[in-house]
């Protein structure tokens, strides 16, 4: 798989300079949103360890390169799913996420 981009900012990445809808794969826009939506919810400065969950997440999956019928998004649901068990789990701990 050839790397991702993130998209920086609040930006979409379709109005995102240089950047068009074409140039920016479904995996990369599934990324992104799953990274605009957990900043959303839990603040900004976490998106390098978001994109490393997400990216944990995908390498869980059995996924074939380039597949057209690879749902993209059920990595999100899987990487949100984590994500929580971790907030959780630090929150019952005592200490910060």
């Amino acid at each position: 798989m050839s790397e991702l981009r993130l998209i920086p900012g609040p930006m979409s990445i379709e109005t995102h300079d240089g950047i068009g809808r074409d140039a920016v794969s479904e995996p990369e826009r599934e990324l992104n949103r799953f990274i605009d939506s957990m900043t959303s919810l839990i603040g900004p400065g976490l998106s390098r360890s978001l994109t490393e969950l997400w990216l944990d997440e995908l390498a869980c999956m059995e996924c074939i390169r380039g597949s057209e019928g690879f749902n993209w998004r059920s990595v999100s649901v899987s990487a949100s799913a984590r994500l929580a068990s971790l907030v959780i789990a630090s929150q019952l701990s005592g200490s910060h996420f």
